[in-house]
């Protein structure tokens, strides 16, 4: 385990791994806002919305991945000042440390259970895409001639500008759409003969939607996506909110293109009954069984809402949340009081003031890390009514540690010292341990 720790791809990976946790949360909460926002519009938004932001998420994956495999420090380096001043132990300096230091031994084991959940989803991959080829496409048979010339006019009519191959299979139980550049629609041998011919046109109107789509591709694409991040519950509440808008769009094709959402309802209904046993086409192939059946019959059959307008920049409603809360936090931090007039300070103990920014813990000084020294350095701090810093200055402590001691006092905030309801300025003592790992 210590010799994977040395390694500094797997313990960027591991740190990547921490951080996609409230990445992906946050991302998740900015997409169901957006979600909300438009579930009276169509459901290409919300497609766009569900896919745009889990793509956004891996993508974030790759490049916090990135930032610390290129030298980035995800957290406070271990050798830090540890600061926690006369017991009171707030701010970041005092526990983001102590939090690397906690989780530090178990970034290899991460690595490797997170290395293992992805090898067996990849091999899962796989298997789907071998059956899908193999025994799945390996059965396909030529339909009846009379279907190809319907299948044909179909095709022209949904707008699909690529060859789209028509089959007959006994290894499915829904219409199934294989491949990308050479796409092949898969249709059960039975559904033939059990469902009638506007009934069947209107299930492969979905299918060529499906193609001129290229949902195949995008399939693909999302699975890799549940591969990467297979433990974080964001990843597949997005993927199957993904898949439910992507059935949508397909059907309301469908519905455009047959002019009957009843008839269309009644041909997935037909479809469902032919089925004897759960669905077997895998998440990588758009089938026409796809998401909750019942639910897209319903929505098929009340009445359609009107879609107002939306601009396309909609779509990226989840990435421009994100973009607008780190600029409001940014200038609520850069918004600091301006110093007023000095007065007589006030003798105080350090359990009296309040403390508004403790700054990240600064560098070990490199020349006493180099002899080893350690030591706690008392640095006395004088604050004026505004809870700036107006002075600071070590009493005690190893001499090669004062300097960095008094450096990182004078950048810290705090709240006003109040005497009788009144901002005062204010004396007291910090005291700064300084240890080595």
């Amino acid at each position: 385990m210590n010799d994977l720790a040395s390694i500094p791809l797997f313990q960027a990976i591991g740190w990547a791994l921490l951080h996609s946790l409230w990445q992906g949360a946050l991302l998740a909460l900015l997409a169901a806002v957006a979600l909300r926002m438009t579930r009276r519009h169509s459901a290409e938004l919300r497609y766009a919305i569900a896919s745009g932001t889990l793509g956004l998420l891996v993508f974030t994956f790759a490049g916090t991945l990135l930032w610390i495999s290129g030298g980035g420090d995800p957290l406070p380096t271990v050798e830090a000042v540890l600061i926690v001043p006369l017991g009171e132990g707030q701010g970041l300096g005092a526990w983001m440390p102590q939090l690397r230091v906690f989780l530090g031994p178990w970034i290899p084991g991460l690595f490797l259970a997170w290395l293992l959940g992805f090898s067996l989803r990849v091999i899962q991959m796989g298997r789907a895409m071998t059956w899908l080829y193999g025994p799945c496409l390996g059965s396909l048979r030529p339909p009846p001639v009379e279907w190809l010339a319907r299948f044909e006019a179909l095709r022209v009519r949904s707008r699909v500008r690529i060859p789209v191959r028509l089959g007959l299979s006994d290894r499915v139980d829904s219409l199934v759409v294989l491949g990308w550049l050479k796409p092949v629609i898969l249709v059960p041998a039975a559904a033939l003969l059990a469902l009638s011919p506007e009934a069947l046109e209107a299930l492969l109107m979905h299918e060529l939607a499906h193609v001129r789509r290229s949902d195949f591709l995008a399939n693909i694409l999302q699975t890799f996506a549940e591969a990467l991040l297979f433990y974080h519950p964001a990843v597949w509440w997005l993927s199957r909110r993904t898949r439910q808008e992507r059935e949508h769009c397909c059907d309301d094709a469908a519905v455009q293109a047959c002019g009957d959402p009843i008839l269309y309802a009644s041909a997935l209904a037909g479809l469902e009954e032919l089925r004897t046993q759960p669905n077997l086409i895998p998440d990588l192939a758009p089938a026409a069984s796809g998401g909750n059946l019942m639910s897209r019959i319903q929505r098929l059959l009340r009445p359609q809402m009107t879609h107002d307008p939306v601009p396309p920049v909609a779509a990226l409603i989840p990435a421009l949340l994100l973009v607008a809360a780190l600029g409001v936090a940014t200038l609520s931090a850069s918004d600091t009081p301006k110093p007023g007039p000095a007065a007589e300070p006030v003798e105080m103990n350090f359990k009296q003031i309040r403390v508004k920014h403790q700054p990240k813990a600064p560098a070990y000084p490199p020349d006493a890390k180099v002899q080893r020294i350690q030591g706690t350095v008392v640095v006395v701090i004088i604050i004026n009514e505004q809870g700036r810093v107006q002075e600071a200055k070590a009493i005690s402590g190893p001499p090669e540690l004062r300097a960095c001691a008094v450096d990182y006092a004078k950048a810290w905030e705090f709240e006003p010292a109040m005497v009788k309801g009144r901002p005062v300025p204010a004396r007291f003592k910090l005291t700064m341990p300084f240890r080595l790992r």
